[in-house]
């Protein structure tokens, strides 16, 4: 077969060509999206219990690291801070500091000030803005709920133990050892009741009511055991998605909405998962060990996991259903991990740490 010499193009061919492709990336740009980078703001010691210091402006956000707890400052300043008698019921505002065999407690302010006193027998909590206090009863066969004066709302038994508690604003998502879910108005009357089902052994190993009361969702069962989310319509839930965990829980899973009801948060086996009820999508992030906090940044826009491997801790921060911003491994003993002005508050060892989140 015969062949045929190339014709050699000119040159200025070439640098035209060569223009035009980077005309076209000036004025046609390619949209490569904006890098998430974590920006350390400050990293303060826990003072001492009792002790205060400056904090600028209106925010604040609870922490608990060992056995001391308090409120610290968007700028690093401690509105209060006070050792644990035994467990503390935190909200955003105030806390109730209690003794394992306490049955008289007080509410108290987020700079220590009392509020109310109220008694009871069982175990007090409060919802995360701290506008509602309830008693769980000591046998868990029931929920009283405490008005401003310190007394009785409304008190309500329940035909099984509680196993799980969601509160989100004037409703109360309730579940039970007998495998029911119960929501309940504000004034302890039930609005809806269900039963997922499907397992061999009924329960509930976890609940969670989002912020704008349009779903829930809860972790069911022992063989197998069942991830059921429900949606709002009207005054009644129908179910929005089902799926089989493979976990074996025996105990209350972790599970929460972001703030702003965007996600679901649920553990699972070395692993966290997130839900969107939009897609109806749900992804898993591997762990080290077990997750022992989550919170949502940015206001609900990132998501990160700490989980611990003995004395390791491993704290991971992604955009959900995206990419991972960043990991870090410590070794730590003490861990506490919240959210501080749409930013990162994390507690390692009596020392408090601000990381904010900003696009570059």
């Amino acid at each position: 077969m015969a062949s045929f010499p190339g014709k050699k193009r000119p040159a200025r061919v070439f640098l035209v060509a060569l223009l035009v492709i980077v005309l076209y990336f000036i004025f046609f740009p390619y949209p490569l999206g904006r890098e998430i980078v974590a920006v350390p703001v400050w990293a303060v010691t826990v003072p001492p219990a009792g002790t205060v210091s400056p904090v600028e402006g209106p925010s604040s956000a609870p922490f608990r690291l060992g056995d001391l707890f308090g409120f610290a400052g968007g700028n690093g300043g401690f509105l209060h801070v006070e050792k644990a008698l035994y467990q503390v019921a935190l909200s955003r505002r105030s806390y109730i500091n209690y003794s394992r065999l306490g049955t008289d407690w007080i509410l108290q302010d987020d700079q220590g000030g009392r509020v109310l006193s109220f008694s009871g027998y069982g175990y007090p909590i409060l919802s995360d803005d701290g506008a509602r206090i309830f008693i769980v009863k000591a046998d868990l066969s029931g929920l009283i709920e405490i008005d401003r004066n310190g007394d009785p709302l409304w008190s309500r038994d329940f035909p099984a133990m509680i196993t799980s508690l969601s509160l989100q604003r004037d409703r109360v998502l309730v579940g039970l050892l007998n495998g029911s879910l119960l929501v309940l108005d504000g004034k302890g009357g039930p609005v809806f009741e269900s039963a997922p089902g499907g397992s061999r052994i009924p329960a509930i190993f976890g609940a969670a009511l989002s912020p704008d009361g349009a779903n829930l969702a809860a972790i069911s069962g022992i063989d197998p055991q069942y991830l059921t989310v429900l949606h709002r319509g009207g005054a009644s839930y129908s179910e929005l998605a089902r799926a089989s965990l493979g976990t074996d829980f025996r105990r209350e899973a972790r599970m929460r909405f972001s703030v702003d009801s965007r996600y679901l948060f649920l553990e699972g086996r070395n692993a966290a998962g997130l839900f969107d009820p939009e897609t109806r999508q749900l992804a898993w992030v591997g762990l080290q060990g077990t997750i022992i906090g989550v919170s949502f940044p940015g206001r609900g826009k990132y998501a990160a996991f700490a989980s611990r491997d003995g004395a390791l801790v491993r704290l991971q921060v992604l955009s959900p259903f995206s990419f991972p911003i960043f990991a870090e491994t410590f070794f730590a003993e003490q861990l506490f991990l919240g959210e501080i002005d749409g930013g990162i508050l994390l507690g390692l060892d009596g020392r408090l740490l601000r990381i904010d989140l900003e696009p570059l």
